[in-house]
C-alpha cells in the first residue's frame, strides 16, 4: 500500500492530493469508500509518523495552491497530531499509566473473564461485519480510515465492552501510522477520559452513512452507556533542554525521526552516525514490521548516497562496547514520549551513555501551548503558519 517509503514517495503522495483531493476535503473527509478508494484523504500520516516528510513542508505546500481558508479542515488534521504530542510531553504520568495498566491486562491474560472476547475481536469473529471487516483490512494493509478508527475504538469499549487499553495496543501494533500520543490519546477521547463528560458513541446510521456497509439486525451497537469516569492529568512544564547539532559527535539514527534534510546531511559530515536497533516491538504486525524495515533501508541508501557512512550494530554488546571506548554520550533526535523514549532511556541507565536529545524547531514553538483542550490551540494555528514562513530551518 505504500512503496517505497521515502521522501520522494511522500511528495508523490502529497501532490496528488493536493491536485486531487484537497480542495474538497472538508466536504468527502468522513467517508470511508474502503481501502481501494482512498482519494478524499492525503495518506501521510505513515511518513509524518516517521518524520520522513515534515508537516512544514505539507503546510506550506498547500498553502501555495490554495487560501488556508479554502482547506482549514486540512490544516487542523495536520495539526492534531503535533496536538497530541505536545499535550503527552506535559503529562507523561498518562502515557505511563497506560503501559502499567496495559501490562496488567496482558499478565495471565488466558485466565481474564473477557478473553473469549478479545480473541474473536482481535481475530475479525464478533458477528459485526463492518467491525470484522475492518480489522481484516487494518492487519492486511496497516492503515484504516479515520472515521472507521473512530468507530472501531467505540465498538470495541463500549459493545464488546473490552479495555481500551487491549484496543490502543491492538491499533498500535498493525497501524503504520501509530505513534504514542496518537494513538493513545485518540482512544482515550474515544472511551471518554480525556475530556470530562465527553466520550464518543458509534452509531449505526452513522456508519451507513459515511461507508460502504449496512446493518442486517438492529441494535447490534450499543445505544447507551455510563458516563465514563475521567481522571484529571495535572499538566507539568516540560524541560525542552535542546542540544545544539553543531556539538554532535556521535548522532544515532532513530526510527521516529527519519529526517531528509540537507542541513542535517551537512552537519553529519562531520560527525559519527551510528544505528542500533534499540526497539524492536515483538507484538508488531508483518505488515508494520515491513513498513518499518523498509523505511530505514531507503533512508540509510538516501544517507550513503550524501556520502554519510553508517555504522550499524547489530546487538548491544558491540554497540556497548564500541561507545565504551570512544565517548560516554550520543546524540539523537527526540523520539517523544512513548515506547522509543522508554527504551532510549533503558538503554542509557543499563550502558551509562548519556544521550542528549536535538529538538525540533518547530515541535518546540508548537508544544508549549498544547496544554488545554484543542480548540484554545487551533486558535493559534496562524501563528504557527507565520512561524513557519519565517523561520525555515529544521533545527
Amino acid at each position: 500500500m505504500f512503496a517505497k517509503p521515502n521522501l520522494s514517495t511522500a511528495r508523490k503522495k502529497l501532490s496528488i492530493f493536493i491536485n486531487n483531493g484537497l480542495q474538497n476535503y472538508s466536504k468527502s473527509r468522513n467517508f470511508d469508500y474502503g481501502p481501494g478508494k482512498r482519494n478524499n484523504v492525503s495518506k501521510m500520516s505513515p511518513f509524518i509518523r516517521k518524520r520522513i516528510i515534515h508537516e512544514k513542508e505539507i503546510i506550506l505546500s498547500c498553502l501555495k495552491k490554495y487560501e488556508k481558508l479554502q482547506i482549514d479542515k486540512y490544516i487542523q488534521e495536520i495539526f492534531w497530531r503535533i496536538y497530541w504530542k505536545g499535550w503527552l510531553e506535559g503529562r507523561p504520568k498518562v502515557w505511563d499509566d497506560y503501559v502499567s495498566h496495559l501490562e496488567k491486562y496482558n499478565k495471565n491474560i488466558f485466565n481474564k473473564s473477557f478473553y473469549r472476547d478479545y480473541i474473536n475481536a482481535t481475530n475479525a469473529q464478533t458477528g459485526i461485519n463492518c467491525f470484522d471487516q475492518w480489522v481484516i483490512e487494518l492487519i492486511k494493509y496497516g492503515y484504516l480510515h479515520n472515521h472507521a478508527r473512530m468507530w472501531f475504538a467505540s465498538i470495541w469499549i463500549f459493545t464488546l465492552n473490552l479495555p481500551w487499553e487491549l484496543g490502543a495496543d491492538f491499533f498500535y501494533r498493525n497501524l503504520i501510522d501509530a505513534d504514542a500520543a496518537s494513538n493513545t490519546l485518540s482512544w482515550r477521547w474515544v472511551a471518554g477520559l480525556h475530556t470530562s463528560g465527553k466520550y464518543y458513541l458509534a452509531q449505526q446510521s452513522n456508519i451507513e452513512k459515511f461507508s460502504n456497509f449496512s446493518f442486517h439486525k438492529k441494535n447490534q451497537l450499543k445505544k447507551k452507556i455510563a458516563t465514563p469516569i475521567h481522571q484529571f492529568y495535572k499538566y507539568q512544564k516540560p524541560n525542552f533542554l535542546n542540544e545544539s547539532i553543531d556539538n554532535v559527535k556521535f548522532y544515532l539514527i532513530n526510527p521516529n525521526n527519519l529526517i531528509y534534510d540537507k542541513e542535517l546531511i551537512n552537519k553529519l559530515e562531520k560527525n559519527k552516525v551510528v544505528y542500533f536497533n534499540f526497539f524492536d516491538d515483538p507484538k508488531a504486525s508483518k505488515t508494520k514490521k515491513k513498513f518499518e524495515n523498509d523505511a530505514l533501508e531507503e533512508y540509510f541508501k538516501y544517507l550513503e548516497l550524501n556520502n554519510i557512512k553508517i555504522n550499524k550494530f547489530l546487538n548491544e554488546k558491540d554497540f556497548y562496547e564500541y561507545f565504551n571506548q570512544r565517548s560516554n554520550h550520543l546524540h539523537t533526535f527526540y523520539p517523544c514520549i512513548g515506547y522509543e523514549k522508554d527504551s532510549l532511556d533503558k538503554l542509557s541507565s543499563e550502558m551509562n551513555i548519556e544521550i542528549k536529545y536535538i529538538f525540533d524547531s518547530f515541535d518546540i514553538e508548537c508544544w508549549p501551548l498544547a496544554k488545554n483542550g484543542f480548540f484554545k490551540f487551533k486558535n493559534k494555528i496562524d501563528s504557527f503558519i507565520n512561524y513557519i514562513k519565517m523561520k525555515k530551518d529544521l533545527i
